[in-house]
């Protein structure tokens, strides 16, 4: 992927990304469901999403697909974005840095969301701080690090382990095939 993050997208291009349907975003946005990172230009007009919106979006979608209700799938996602990695949604010169570094910066990483009574909990897991090892031959008595994670915060009635950068690697992907839909590959 060679765009950058000072690259702004269409809407058209958004909802393509998030793989999602025009109406649904459109409603997302109108009834204020979701909060993005670039606030609606002044006067009107049409919106520019940046990549990060594009992160915040696609972590909204992937929530919700597994029953996180919109609005509190927005939430979970702006703090993903703003507590873990604040200073990637202020880097400088955004204009040479490519949309990738913020799936990068979540390579073996993991979130782990669940409900404790009626709040969502939010954890970063660093796999390469977890006891993931490779021995001889898988010993199935022994508890692997996902499942003494898992022990750990039962009986959540909901637990999700998400894979944020095949999240938004996949979006990215798709928001520059989107963009670079029908250019030639020399230009």
């Amino acid at each position: 992927m060679n765009a950058t993050l000072a690259k702004k997208l269409r809407f058209s291009d958004a909802v393509y990304a998030i793989g999602t349907t025009p109406k649904s975003l459109r409603l997302w946005l109108q009834r204020g469901l979701v909060n993005i990172h670039t606030p609606k230009p002044a006067g009107g007009g049409w919106t520019e999403y940046s990549f990060v919106d594009i992160a915040i979006l696609s972590l909204v979608r992937t929530f919700a697909n597994f029953g996180v209700n919109v609005p509190t799938a927005s939430a979970l996602a702006n703090s993903v974005m703003r507590e873990f990695f604040p200073d990637v949604l202020d880097v400088r010169n955004a204009e040479e840095m490519p949309a990738g570094v913020l799936a990068v910066s979540w390579s073996n990483r993991r979130i782990h969301l669940f409900q404790a009574g009626e709040d969502w909990q939010i954890r970063l897991v660093d796999l390469w701080g977890t006891k993931l090892t490779l021995t001889e031959g898988f010993v199935t008595e022994l508890p692997s690090s996902v499942s003494e994670l898992r022990r750990e915060i039962e009986p959540a009635p909901v637990y999700l382990s998400i894979d944020v950068e095949a999240v938004l690697r996949a979006a990215f992907e798709r928001a520059d095939e989107s963009v670079n839909e029908g250019r030639d590959e020399e230009e």
